[in-house]
């Protein structure tokens, strides 16, 4: 795909300009191509604008490097700080580079770069469809208006612009957004080989101007200290004729070359179809189920296809209570009834997943009296961050006032990584066939403890939990597996499966006519290998059945969490018919939606009514639309040449050749 982009910047290096040969693209005029936020430790978010300096420019080949001697802020204090951008001209697109040499007496925070602005882009601004990594994905029409739902109406600068921001690797699972302009796709990814914490900017102008912009940009967080040089990794831009699949496949392309290796899962989750998520003891402290309960619980999901148990609230301090410490509850059988109970499922046909937390620590614990110092994440301010959790029985003092209280644990530390080591070797112990590491896969909060092995690169500490998780699967045997939570290619490589919980896991909306935004396709094709669950569906409320049959199309494996999880699958007699007659249909198509060689595609667009989603999956020279129809009346769709009815609330399967 060759880029048709044209990026030049004015001899002072001031201002950009953006250009498209043969459209109306322009950005606006004096326009920024970067920007740099700083603190000094009182003023904690100063402005620097490539608008606002004055540097030199000098181009040799396709390489133009541009040289900042110096700094000065929109309040016009200036520091002493030499920033050098590399930009370099290929035919498939424009890389940004960029060192830092800080020689002033601040921090350097945040950069923004490339920071890219349009007053007009190739097509009519109501057709410009941005495509966000927002989970599993989102498409935004007309991004130039639907943008404004991000203003924040006093803690934020609106009045500069109004911007959306997502932070990879939570909720963006991948580092790269793109927008469709007509029959151009403008396409900007972080390239970095070592994923660290960034955040994908859209922007546009604030309410009442009669000038709109349009910007996007990925900010990067070095907090680059006094005496200190740093490069950023490079970011890549092109604006080419196609659309988000050749995005997709340049992103995919990249990853695969550099930090997505992913681990072929064991075949027990490889064709695993879904698990019953049960709490045994409840945060509150009710007992739902007791150990030599979950022979009979697998058994009656098993009766609807369903074959595994993901267990919550095992341990004697109950569920979230008394993190990182994990013990069997003589309350709930002692630990030889745990043993008993796992080896009655698996000797059944089941599996058995243990869960534990991979970040949180219980206040209340001696672990956190004792440690916290060393292994707690601290912000920007040097505070613990804390987290309260507010579940509740019947009454509303904890509903309102919340019960327990967590501090985050930084995956930098070897104290922390040992708890987790410890704990999986317990639950190995126990028998169950999988660990699972709630919130490790994505959740990040930057963390400025110094004294961690990420120093003083808080957006760094990705790098040591990705080391964990490969620490944490060496300890597995042939049949165990490692499952997460939280979608994020940075983590996705190194567990058998993830337990979705963004964007395009769940449709979580009384109207199922309101899936036009979540673009679950995005992540799926980008990385079709990945296997995770949907989320949310916890009973017969309204809609249930669309939520279960969207979640059937995009393949992912059913979360059944009845009355949110305190009670089995039984417990609805309808909702288990219906996703035993889904779990049917997956099995008659099952080397569509199980088999290693299959993958979720988009090589061929059907048009379907509103309220019809589908995907496409592909194994060999066979090919499967999988279609829900979240309407009230049957529908017709043409699936390549063949024309097809879609019942209301229901799926269909085509295969073709």
């Amino acid at each position: 795909m060759k880029n048709r982009l044209i990026f030049s910047v004015t001899e002072d290096a001031r201002h950009c300009d953006w250009s498209l040969p043969g459209t109306a693209l322009s950005a606006p005029e004096q326009s920024d191509f970067w920007r740099i936020m700083a603190d000094d430790g009182y003023y904690m978010d100063m402005t620097f604008r490539s608008s606002k300096q004055t540097g030199s420019v000098k181009t040799d080949g396709g390489v133009t490097v541009i040289t900042y001697d110096k700094l000065t802020s929109d309040t016009g204090r200036t520091i002493g700080a030499k920033l050098t951008l590399y930009i370099t001209e290929k035919e498939d697109g424009i890389t940004f580079g960029a060192d830092i040499d800080n020689r002033g007496s601040m921090r350097l925070n945040e950069f923004q770069y490339p920071y890219v602005s349009f007053d007009q882009m190739a097509a009519k601004r109501q057709d410009d469809v941005l495509y966000l990594p927002e989970g599993m994905g989102e498409r935004i029409v007309n991004p130039w208006s639907a943008l404004e739902t991000a203003h924040t109406e006093y803690m934020s600068s609106d009045n500069h612009e109004i911007k959306s921001c997502v932070l990879y690797p939570h909720h963006a699972s991948m580092a790269w957004m793109g927008i469709q302009s007509g029959k151009y796709f403008f396409y900007i990814a972080r390239q970095d080989d070592r994923p660290r914490v960034c955040c994908l900017l859209n922007a546009i102008s604030p309410r009442g101007c009669r000038k709109k912009m349009l910007a996007s940009a990925i900010c990067h967080y070095p907090f680059v200290k006094k005496g200190e040089k740093l490069s950023v990794p490079p970011v890549f831009v092109s604006m080419f004729e196609g659309d988000w699949t050749n995005a997709s496949d340049l992103y995919g392309a990249f990853a695969r070359k550099t930090f997505f290796v992913p681990h072929a899962p064991c075949d027990w989750v490889q064709n695993m179809t879904g698990w019953q998520r049960v709490i045994l003891r409840h945060q509150f402290g009710e007992i739902f189920f007791r150990y030599d309960d979950l022979p009979r619980l697998y058994s009656e999901g098993k009766k609807y296809g369903l074959d595994t148990l993901l267990v919550f609230g095992w341990w004697k301090g109950r569920f979230d209570n008394g993190y990182p410490v994990y013990e069997t509850d003589d309350e709930l059988g002692g630990e030889q009834a745990l043993k008993n109970a796992i080896s009655e499922v698996k000797r059944l046909g089941g599996n058995v997943i243990l869960y534990n937390n991979g970040i949180l620590i219980d206040k209340k614990t001696d672990f956190y009296k004792n440690h916290h110092e060393v292994s707690a994440k601290i912000d920007i301010d040097g505070n613990e961050y804390v987290h309260n959790y507010r579940f509740e029985n019947d009454g509303t003092i904890l509903r309102n006032y919340g019960y327990k209280s967590f501090v985050e644990a930084c995956q930098a530390t070897d104290i922390w990584y040992k708890i987790m080591e410890n704990n999986a070797r317990m639950k190995l112990a126990l028998g169950a066939d999988s660990i699972f590491f709630d919130q490790v896969g994505g959740k990040i909060c930057l963390c400025f403890n110094r004294e961690h092995k990420h120093g003083d690169r808080p957006d760094d500490e990705l790098f040591y939990r990705r080391e964990n998780l490969k620490n944490l699967r060496a300890l597995l045997g042939k049949n165990q597996a490692l499952g997460t939570e939280c979608t994020s290619d940075a983590t996705a490589g190194f567990v058998d499966y993830i337990h979705g919980c963004e964007t395009g896991n769940y449709v979580r909306s009384n109207k199922f006519e309101n899936t036009d935004r979540l673009f679950p396709a995005l992540f799926r094709r980008t990385f079709p290998e990945v296997i995770m669950s949907n989320r949310f569906v916890h009973d017969c409320r309204t809609h249930w059945k669309d939520e279960l049959n969207f979640a059937f199309v995009f393949g992912n494996r059913f979360d059944v969490a009845i009355y949110r999880c305190r009670a089995g699958i039984s417990a609805i007699p309808a909702y288990a018919r219906h996703l035993g007659r889904l779990l049917a249909i997956k099995e008659r198509y099952k080397v569509f939606f199980y088999d290693r060689q299959a993958a979720f595609v988009c090589d061929d667009k059907l048009t379907v009514p509103k309220g019809v989603v589908y995907a496409e999956y592909k194994n060999g020279g066979k090919k499967l639309f999988a279609l829900s129809n979240g309407t009230s009346k049957a529908v017709r769709v043409n699936v390549m040449g063949q024309t097809v009815t879609v019942p209301a609330h229901d799926v269909l399967c085509v295969e073709c050749q």
